[in-house]
């Protein structure tokens, strides 16, 4: 007998699950999006005014601005329509894309194969050890605690706010058992400083800034500031069964179709971490 599937729901603890989703009235954001982000500048300090002669207040030259450019996530739908009704196939490949958006959005945002901007495995990415910054060929990986001590403490210094950790799925129970989650578990995953985890199932491609995979065993962590995600409504393409339809086949072509801009506030950090238990 023919049933219908069991219900699913969209994995917890991913990108989504730590992204700000903010609302566009004007469409042009589909073209790409800057802000200028306000927790990049540091304040500073000074000594007290009865220092003689005075100490020159330094004045931080002109306003950083950030970037992130636009992407498309597709579900697809091929096939005959005997036994198929349209709401059937239009509910297909609608779930199509709720269900495989996250783990597409993850995999192009950790990449960006599309050639979108920003993305995790970046060459720019300031690369850690427990001392500090270290040049992008040098070190081995760390303990999973030393470097996501790492990655928190880079945070704290290069950023006025709270960041992003992201993680590929397979490194996080190697995190947990190293007792680095604080609280229940409720979506996002924080660390004990209260530091947001996306654990990615799109994570799982593991790429280090200079692109390659990592070594077996270990795994790279990303840092930056906070993510936001863009998205438009999910549209069918073409948005009728009967425009679908070729008629000499009888086959449905159709896809549901959304667009997102993903980008971060101004840091990018990574380190390689041991996941060997």
């Amino acid at each position: 007998m023919y049933v219908s599937p069991p219900t699913v729901e969209p994995y917890g603890y991913g990108l989504f699950s730590v992204a700000q989703f903010p609302v566009e009235t004007d469409r042009h954001w589909r073209c790409g999006v800057e802000w200028e982000p306000y927790a990049c500048d540091p304040a500073r300090t000074i000594a007290d005014d009865c220092h003689l002669p005075p100490v020159e207040k330094v004045l931080d030259d002109g306003v950083p601005l950030v970037s992130a450019s636009a992407f498309t996530v597709y579900g697809s739908y091929l096939c005959r329509t005997v036994g198929r009704t349209e709401q059937q196939i239009l509910d297909r490949v609608r779930q199509a894309v709720r269900l495989g958006e996250q783990r597409a959005v993850e995999h192009a945002f950790w990449t960006g194969e599309l050639g979108n901007t920003p993305r995790l495995a970046d060459p720019g990415a300031v690369i850690l050890n427990p001392g500090g910054v270290i040049p992008a060929d040098a070190g081995d990986a760390l303990s999973p605690v030393a470097g996501l001590a790492a990655l928190e403490s880079y945070l704290r210094e290069s950023y006025g706010g709270t960041g992003v950790i992201h993680a590929p799925a397979g490194a996080v129970p190697v995190l947990a058992q190293a007792q680095q989650f604080c609280g229940t578990c409720t979506a996002p995953l924080r660390t004990w400083l209260g530091t947001p985890v996306a654990a990615g199932g799109g994570y799982v491609v593991n790429t280090g800034p200079d692109g390659n995979p990592a070594p077996a065993g270990t795994a790279w962590l990303y840092g930056t500031g906070p993510v936001a995600i863009r998205r438009g409504e999910v549209f069918i393409n073409p948005d009728s069964i009967g425009q679908a339809l070729n008629r000499t086949t009888n086959e449905v072509a159709i896809l549901a179709e959304r667009e997102y801009v993903v980008g971060f506030d101004c840091l990018l950090a990574a380190v390689l971490i041991s996941i060997n238990c």
